[in-house]
């Protein structure tokens, strides 16, 4: 896992599908559009640390069956001047493959897996 102070996580970044699921991070990314050139580059590179993989190797299924990366691109980090802010302020989960994926408008890009399932 990535890790960095600027960035890091703690117990309340922890994310939760439902009461049941228990999500661990595996890995981040901090998006910055100048090196990155677009978001979906930041999410397959993250993607990919996660997995001990090449971002090469992150194609199936296309990110664009999981969600409208553009879209987020476009509310957290879309066109500013340098006296504007960004665009908007919050965080977008989704799932890819058996995964979770959180981009918050800080630029953080985070992978998480499930790590314990409680039996009801």
């Amino acid at each position: 896992m990535t890790t960095n102070n600027n960035g890091g996580t703690d117990s309340e970044d922890d994310p939760t599908l439902n009461q049941k699921s228990h999500w661990q991070q595996t890995a981040q990314w901090l998006y910055e559009p100048d090196r990155d050139g677009g978001l979906t580059t930041a999410i397959v590179f993250a993607i990919a640390e996660a997995k001990d993989a090449s971002p090469s190797e992150v194609k199936s299924p296309p990110l664009y069956e999981s969600v409208d990366v553009a879209g987020i691109e476009a509310a957290f980090f879309g066109p500013h001047t340098e006296n504007a802010s960004r665009q908007g302020t919050g965080t977008v989960e989704f799932r890819y493959t058996n995964q979770l994926i959180k981009v918050r408008s800080d630029g953080w890009v985070q992978v998480y897996e499930r790590t314990e399932t409680e039996l009801s």
